[in-house]
């Protein structure tokens, strides 16, 4: 600043107020990006262990040698699906013998009910296992399909099919007709093994999540009152 030509303390008090207005509204700008369009934060440890389960699951139904097929669905809302189809691939690759034959990606379009554990119709699911001869396993990211007696019928081989749910108490006809082996769901059994506070990957799947089979007892849904 000129010392000859001091600036008038009112307008130095002016510009304070200015950048402190544009300064709020700037930090104003980012919270409001930050609520509505950043990716929520996700437990690494916990999907990610999701994914590794999933492919060791897969590799005790095909064995060291075997093709699978992926469905997942493109669904940018929900980033804890991604890391879940990542670590399942990448352990798949550690585990050895078992190849991806193909990803198959859906498009969620308007349908809301699309997210991990849920969302596969019927309709996909029968397109897709028709595509999917010569595969050893289907694996789903996006839940398992309710199918009429007709829509078993229209099936005539169908790879062995494995599926993270979040509706364990629908899955008792697809064990009865053997056509799901595998499902990975929210836990129901309590208490869950292991520490409280989780310090391992599989210490979070535990805490959080459990693998059932045909022959496991599910939960009872509740009758509507």
């Amino acid at each position: 600043m000129n010392p000859s030509n001091p600036t008038p303390p009112g307008k130095a008090k002016r510009r304070l107020l200015l950048w402190g207005a544009i300064a709020a509204i700037i930090g104003s700008a980012l919270r409001i990006y930050y609520v509505q369009f950043a990716a929520p934060e996700v437990n690494l440890e916990l999907h990610q262990a999701v994914g590794r389960v999933m492919a060791e699951e897969t590799v005790h139904l095909v064995g060291h040698n075997g093709k699978v097929v992926i469905v997942t669905v493109n669904l940018s809302g929900a980033p804890e699906l991604k890391v879940q189809v990542d670590a399942f691939e990448k352990h798949l690759k550690l585990l050895g013998g078992v190849s991806v034959k193909e990803k198959v990606v859906l498009d969620p379009g308007d349908n809301l009910k699309y997210r991990p554990g849920a969302g596969l119709s019927a309709k996909h699911f029968l397109k897709i296992a028709r595509k999917s001869a010569g595969a050893d396993a289907l694996v789903s990211f996006v839940g398992a399909p309710q199918l009429s007696d007709a829509e078993f019928q229209q099936m005539k081989s169908v790879p062995k099919f494995i599926a993270e749910t979040h509706s364990p108490e629908k899955l008792g006809n697809l064990f009865q007709k053997k056509l799901l082996l595998v499902a990975i769901v929210p836990r129901y059994d309590f208490p869950a093994p292991g520490p409280r506070k989780p310090q391992t990957g599989r210490q979070w799947f535990d805490r959080y999540f459990q693998i059932v089979v045909p022959d496991s007892p599910l939960p009872v849904e509740e009758a509507t009152p």
